[in-house]
């Protein structure tokens, strides 16, 4: 088993995860994301990048010591090795940190995998033993096995461009990473559970996960909406699910979100908007009547929501335990006091927050700020290569002749 880096060792003990090296080939958001997680379990991370450094890093502006905020929000608590893994040379070098790995993570085309030997065949040879998880669009098989695809292009294929907006509204892109982030967290998920597999039998295992099954996980009622009703699923903000569950805009030009997901809610909110008679109104009585009634009912509440700023919206509701809270710029979510204990300073990376993954545990997991940041590409490969057993010359001539990259 390779010896863990003296600057990570005391926070990789702490982890549930100590003892485990995890490869880390990935670009971009998925797969990284999925190994960063396995870094804060206290995995040891070796991240093996192109010379140049994965394409994640030049995602930007904006950039932060020289690499992409992207990079930066999906590889804390790494090492570095740049190689060029083409090369017979950068191949035996990627080989020999197979052999001492647990987990291998990459999301290549198939076609990659086999033209440089990277199927799942092919490390197993080398590591009989490995979890080998890898990250596609649409899965290793079938028609789309070598179609690209990314975040966005998943998002339209399902039909997510029209889960959001009115009816009336163009498509709409989720402007954000939900595919790739939420494939990051269900990657994890897979690894752990292929690692207690292994920790049991000794068997390692082929994981896979497709980007569009991530999105059509995201869409399963709209799907189900579909089948069901033979038809395409409604579109509008207010989801014919709970009503009224949406944001309005109060006298100030403020907006706010108000959501009411059960009647002992809907008749403190009729109280406070001085519509007690709604209480028995027919046609708002019940959450399926409104749901029946909702343009109606929503066109009312904007003319009451129009009357107070929305402030003292959000703060009426607060005060009778209706969930709500003001509708955020960026800026206005960073300055709030209650938000900002979500996030964590990290001594090595001033100004930039660090964001925790979402499910923290008590005990045996490494604490975001006493992670090492990001690696700088090849930041580690000297010290990798001497671990595999080459000798200072040796390193040498591979950097002379191109075949890895040694920081400076």
């Amino acid at each position: 088993m390779l010896i863990k880096n003296t600057e990570t060792k005391s926070s990789v003990l702490e982890g549930v995860l100590s003892g485990i090296t995890v490869l880390d080939l990935s670009r971009l958001i998925a797969g990284p994301y999925s190994a960063m997680v396995l870094a804060d379990l206290g995995a040891r991370v070796i991240k093996v990048e192109a010379l140049a450094g994965e394409d994640g890093r030049h995602f930007g502006p904006p950039f932060y010591n020289e690499s992409s905020v992207t990079f930066m929000a999906c590889n804390r608590g790494k090492e570095s090795i740049a190689l060029d893994l083409r090369k017979p040379e950068g191949k035996e070098i990627l080989d020999r940190l197979m052999r001492q790995a647990q987990v291998l993570v990459h999301n290549f085309r198939p076609d990659f995998t086999e033209r440089y030997g990277l199927r799942y065949e092919d490390v197993q040879r080398i590591n009989p033993e490995i979890i080998y998880y890898f990250v596609s669009a649409f899965g290793e098989d079938g028609p789309a096995r070598l179609k690209p695809a990314v975040d966005s292009v998943i998002q339209g294929l399902a039909g997510g461009f029209f889960a959001s907006g009115e009816e009336s509204d163009p498509p709409i892109r989720i402007g954000l990473p939900i595919v790739d982030v939420a494939s990051g967290m269900c990657g994890a998920v897979g690894v752990l559970a292929a690692i207690m597999h292994w920790r049991q039998t000794g068997h390692g295992q082929r994981v896979e996960l497709s980007l569009i099954d991530t999105m059509f996980n995201f869409m399963a009622s709209k799907v189900g909406e579909f089948f069901i009703e033979g038809r395409a699923p409604v579109r509008e903000v207010n989801l014919p699910i709970a009503v009224p569950s949406r944001h309005f805009q109060g006298s100030d030009g403020d907006y706010f979100s108000v959501s009411i997901v059960n009647e002992s809610a809907f008749r403190r909110f009729c109280q406070i908007i001085d519509r007690p008679q709604w209480i028995e109104d027919w046609r708002f009585a019940k959450n399926s009547a409104r749901i029946e009634n909702r343009h109606e009912l929503l066109l009312l509440l904007e003319e009451i929501f129009a009357t107070q700023p929305a402030a003292d919206w959000v703060k009426r509701f607060e005060a009778v335990d209706i969930p709500c809270g003001p509708v955020n710029t960026v800026p206005q979510a960073m300055a709030d006091p209650v938000l900002a204990t979500r996030f964590q300073a990290h001594p090595k990376m001033p100004g930039l927050p660090l964001i925790p993954f979402p499910a923290q545990l008590a005990q045996g997991m490494c604490s975001v700020e006493r992670m090492p940041p990001p690696p700088r590409i090849g930041e580690h490969t000297a010290a990798l290569l001497a671990e595999c057993g080459y000798t200072l010359e040796e390193i040498a001539t591979l950097s002379t002749l191109g075949v890895v990259s040694l920081a400076a």
